[in-house]
């Protein structure tokens, strides 16, 4: 598919994506220099090892200690997720620990990752351990009152982004000064449309957004920020990040703007995240030419096998077949995902919402064959014979081979994975899910998400390259672009049109379209879609390479499979 000389330079291109996007993000995560990032292990009570991410200005000293901060994400997230609470918060002077909470990320699964967060920040020699805040994201803001009732360290400053408060003040041992930020389409809070909840905690009656109540001086100060975002998008809204990083300035700097202070407009953690995008990025493209050069040598030269071009799909059966798939996925989900709740009551799956997303993909893909084969049947003018014989092939030795090059491809990726998290402290990642790091419990679970997301990405390559096939062009690489591109319309479209209705709709609006677990469960689509297109694109480039659906169902089952193990959290 690419000329000799090409496929390197392409491979070194799509490297220095990575590596440029790694370095901008590093620079901004540290402060562009003037903070040191570490990532310490620590232990809590009951033993649990809590891995964190430990942002410290390089004036801290034990001689001069600064204020300390504790971030804490929310379910099924990890500490990437609050990340720009740490660059904004320590490249103006705080000390910031932003931990993976109890079976998320890399944290041992148990209980007291908050409190141990407050036992270790107050004791480094650098900071000061009379100076200390804590921020929440939704269950982050629930570890957040455990941690200030179980620790014997006083917390002066609270952040609760898309959590709860209290209505009852005499269940928590003291409140801070509080700061309680939503999205005004949080489909998990009722703050936005109802502040009276508000009112106990916050002692005044008709508590009104983004007035601040009582004294920063005697830990009586309230304020209510109403953003325009979801639940999702809470933890990277400037609102809400400029607002937190005032409101510790103000509980644990006395307000004071020293030399070192950057005005809280002045937000770099955007850059964090487009550097983040241009590095996960550059190692998916990098995919495309290693398969190239790898296919290249005598191992592997056996596989590498141009397209059949006898079979095309007019643009009539492009369009209402693909629409048809395209449904099939994200009219399942709900239907689905309840079975596999169901089945979660019954079997005690080690991992949250494991056993949901396994029905689903494994319950959608039984319909998309059915149909699949239901169509075949009943179209004479299908040549269904060239289409299956990819998938049902009786080549031991060549299927070994795909295999092998397929574990090839994820050991690259997981090889690039570990410089970029032992050599910056970063994922290869954009806010959303990226390539992780395994601990060896997640580790145990890719073989059991391998085997439902290869069954599926088989019969996906059954649709996109098989009854769905476009046409061939003159041009091989354009050829490939718009088979890509078809492709990637075909699974993303239906729930990028979802996901904009639940965005967009709730923006409008300033209410949530779908409240309640329903609407926090669209966090799957956010975190599905851009892989579902990157996969879909892997697909295509394989079987153009190959000839077969065999290499891009294994490659794309075992990026899946990892991204689903180190998502989801165990119980």
């Amino acid at each position: 598919m690419l000329l000799p000389k090409n496929r390197y330079i392409l491979l070194i291109v799509c490297v220095g994506l990575l590596l440029g996007g790694t370095a901008l993000s590093a620079s901004v995560q540290t402060g562009l220099g003037t903070v040191i990032v570490e990532e310490p292990n620590f232990q809590a009570a009951d033993g649990s090892t809590i891995h964190s991410t430990l942002q410290r200005p390089i004036y801290a000293t034990s001689a001069d200690p600064l204020p300390g901060v504790v971030v804490i994400h929310g379910s099924l997230q990890n500490k990437e997720w609050l990340m720009a609470f740490g660059i904004e918060l320590a490249r103006r002077g705080f000390v910031v620990l932003t931990i993976d909470a109890n079976g998320h990320g890399n944290s041992d699964p148990g209980t007291g990752s908050g409190s141990a967060a407050l036992d270790y920040i107050t004791s480094l020699d650098y900071v000061n351990s009379s100076e200390i805040g804590l921020i929440g994201h939704s269950m982050g803001g629930g570890i957040s009152w455990s941690a200030i009732e179980e620790s014997s360290v006083t917390v002066n400053a609270l952040v609760l982004i898309g959590s709860r408060v209290p209505s009852n003040p005499s269940s928590v041992p003291y409140i801070p000064n509080m700061l309680v930020t939503v999205g005004s389409f949080d489909s998990l809070s009722s703050y936005p449309a109802n502040q009276t909840p508000l009112e106990p905690a916050f002692g005044v009656p008709d508590v009104e957004v983004g007035v601040t109540y009582g004294n920063f001086s005697d830990g009586t100060a309230r304020k209510l920020v109403i953003a325009n975002t979801n639940h999702l998008f809470e933890t990277i809204d400037p609102v809400i990040v400029g607002e937190s990083v005032e409101w510790m300035k103000e509980s644990l700097k006395n307000g004071v703007e020293d030399s070192y202070w950057v005005s809280s407009d002045n937000l770099l953690f955007p850059l964090w995240l487009f550097g983040g995008f241009i590095s996960v990025t550059g190692a998916v493209l990098t995919i495309f030419p290693l398969l190239s050069i790898l296919l290249t040598l005598p191992f592997f030269n056996g596989l590498k096998e141009k397209p059949d071009t006898e079979y095309s799909a007019e643009n009539k059966t492009y369009l209402v077949w693909g629409s048809i798939y395209g449904v099939i996925g994200i009219g399942t989900f709900f239907p689905l995902l309840a079975v596999g709740l169901i089945l979660n009551v019954v079997i005690p799956f080690p991992q949250s919402y494991g056993l949901p997303v396994i029905s689903w993909i494994l319950g959608s893909t039984l319909i998309a064959a059915l149909v699949l084969f239901v169509k075949q049947k009943n179209d004479s003018g299908l040549n269904w014979s060239k289409i299956k014989e990819k998938t049902f092939t009786k080549n031991i030795e060549k299927f070994s081979k795909i295999i092998v090059l397929a574990i090839l491809v994820m050991l690259w990726l997981y090889g690039w994975t570990l410089v970029v998290d032992l050599g910056f402290a970063l994922d290869l990642r954009c806010f959303l899910p990226g390539f992780n790091d395994l601990t060896t419990m997640r580790a145990l679970f890719v073989p059991i998400y391998f085997i439902p997301f290869f069954v599926y990405f088989l019969v996906d390559g059954m649709w996109l390259m098989g009854i769905l096939r476009p046409q061939e062009k003159a041009s091989d690489i354009y050829s490939t672009i718009q088979w890509s591109f078809k492709a990637a319309v075909i699974k993303g479209l239906p729930y990028l049109i979802v996901i904009g209705i639940e965005f967009f709709g709730g923006l409008i609006l300033g209410a949530s379209l779908v409240p309640g677990l329903i609407g926090y469960s669209f966090l799957f689509f956010y975190a599905f879609l851009p892989w579902f297109i990157a996969c879909s694109v892997i697909a295509v480039v394989t079987f153009r390479l190959s000839n077969n659906y065999y290499l891009g169902a294994i490659i794309n089952a075992l990026i899946t499979a990892w991204l689903l193990a180190t998502i989801l959290s165990f119980r």
